[in-house]
């Protein structure tokens, strides 16, 4: 996994489109390369861009933007990779809770984030414009002491 580049954001932008129904557009892609409080991590095979994850880090929290990965590539856990190496790392710079919205039909990635130790602590309705439908607001734990 490394940090995403502006010249990743084409091959960041075809998993995108096929992956969601309101894709971020390349602009919030060059916005969230821009920002203090933004990270954004790609895995690429052979030179190919085959993952990203986009999270937030503010106030010792985590916030999942983003997570995709390309369709040849699903079901071989890059997903659960991605994403426990990335609540390692908020680890080890003192984050102490990770938060994310998911589709609430998206039971393949709310049955991952379960996996890793997510819990459901809400729910926002009407959360995705495009189909209304609400978001599951999801959290996971870092530290030991809280």
């Amino acid at each position: 996994m490394r940090t995403m580049t502006a010249g990743d954001i084409d091959g960041v932008l075809e998993i995108e489109k096929v992956s969601f129904a309101a894709p971020w557009t390349r602009g919030m892609f060059e916005e969230t390369l821009s920002s203090p409080v933004a990270t954004s991590l790609i895995v690429e095979e052979e030179g190919r861009i085959v993952g990203y994850l986009i999270f937030y880090l503010a106030a010792r929290e985590v916030h999942v933007m983003n997570i995709a990965v390309r369709q040849d590539r699903r079901g071989l856990g890059l997903a659960s990779w991605m994403m426990s190496r990335t609540m390692e790392l908020a680890r080890r710079n003192s984050m102490e809770t990770c938060f994310l919205e998911v589709r609430e039909s998206n039971v393949p990635a709310r049955g991952l984030y379960e996996k890793l130790g997510f819990r459901q602590v809400g729910r926002r309705k009407g959360y995705y414009r495009e189909t209304g439908e609400d978001a599951i607001v999801m959290e996971l734990i870092l530290s030991d002491d809280t």
